[in-house]
């Protein structure tokens, strides 16, 4: 299973952003794959909180186009929205103990955790993801797609 990075969806709507035509492709190549995608709830208010910012993007989506987008990844068979077990809250913390940080880590934390708890691989070009040992990230906007 793949766990996008809000990062990663964020770029594929941006056309200002320099990652804008690689990510634009991988996740157009990823909805059409057919391989199982679950999308945490923080990935869902990160995408629309930042596309929709009038201080952030130039061109900010309406509430109504960000909702129109998430919704249609949703129609997808394949992808979903993922949830956490009731051993979340214990497990975010040893992640953000076990990285020596919290603050910004915190949101990584938790997508982290949603991929360790469906044995999914996160897909992003954030490398603060290494932090968390048992974490498996992918960088599709790297040539290889190294791990």
């Amino acid at each position: 299973m793949i766990v996008p990075d809000a990062n990663l969806l964020i770029y594929a709507y941006d056309e200002r952003s320099a990652y804008h035509r690689k990510a634009k492709a991988w996740w157009a190549s990823t909805l059409a794959d057919g391989v199982p995608v679950g999308i945490p709830w923080v990935v869902i208010l990160a995408f629309t909180r930042l596309t929709t910012h009038p201080q952030i993007c130039e061109n900010p989506l309406s509430v109504s186009e960000a909702r129109g987008i998430v919704l249609g990844w949703l129609e997808y068979p394949h992808v979903r929205v993922l949830q956490l077990s009731e051993r979340a809250p214990e497990r975010f913390f040893d992640l953000l103990e076990e990285a020596g940080s919290g603050g910004n880590l915190a949101t990584d934390a938790v997508i982290a955790l949603h991929a360790m708890e469906h044995s999914a691989k996160v897909f992003s070009n954030d490398r603060d993801f290494d932090r968390f040992s048992g974490v498996r990230r992918v960088n599709p906007l790297d040539r290889e797609g190294r791990s």
